[in-house]
């Protein structure tokens, strides 16, 4: 199988922004709730959109929450995220190929973009499609069949693959008609990923480039 396209969920995919995501939920839930909760306890938002995740902590004070939550993630930004190895020559030697790329995110447009910044990824993807995009999300099929109509392409063949860290995004994948890829480096466990049957299991960023 060879890939005309492969779009990107960004955090816990591109970017390791897990250390980040943890404690800016830790800081907001000890503000708004004065408790900790346990880290493991804190994964199943991972991929989900941030108002999504608010008013599931906290109904009533999800707006408040969602202020906290981006003003101390935008301080802690910079000094938490990382990326994971292979991304940069992997996204290089796509584009060698003549492989469309796109970042598919739950996350607001300004943060997805200022993670790309800090390692010169900005360039290196074809269509963009962040929170604001779209009125539904994942697990919805719409963020991808954005994507898709950005590059002139329709879902239903077995060249675009949509790369992701949580079952949203493989829910997602399904949803939209395009193949799914599930990445070892997820802190959702192997086995939840696994239920959601995914078509290609990845252990590398690199594994990618034997679908090219």
């Amino acid at each position: 199988m060879k890939a005309a396209c492969i779009l990107f969920d960004l955090d816990g995919t591109i970017l390791n922004t897990n250390n980040l995501i943890l404690e800016t939920l830790q800081h907001t839930i000890k503000t708004h709730m004065g408790i900790r909760v346990a880290d493991e306890k804190l994964y199943k938002y991972f991929g989900q959109p941030l108002v999504r995740i608010m008013a599931d902590l906290d109904p009533d004070r999800a707006e408040e929450m969602v202020l906290t939550y981006r003003n101390y993630n935008a301080l802690r930004h910079d000094d938490l995220v990382e990326l994971f190895p292979r991304v940069c020559e992997t996204l290089a030697q796509l584009n060698k190929e003549n492989i469309a790329a796109g970042v598919v995110t739950s996350k607001a447009r300004n943060f997805a973009r200022r993670g790309l910044e800090l390692f010169g990824l900005e360039n290196s993807f074809d269509v963009f499609i962040a929170f604001e995009d779209t009125e539904k999300h994942k697990p919805e099929p719409d963020p991808i069949l954005k994507a898709l109509e950005g590059l002139n392409l329709k879902a239903g063949g077995s060249d675009i693959i949509m790369v992701g860290d949580s079952p949203y995004d493989i829910t997602c994948a399904k949803n939209a008609g395009v193949l799914s890829a599930a990445v070892g480096w997820s802190l959702h466990p192997r086995d939840v990923l696994e239920s959601c049957k995914p078509d290609l299991w990845l252990n590398d960023f690199a594994d990618l480039l034997n679908y090219v």
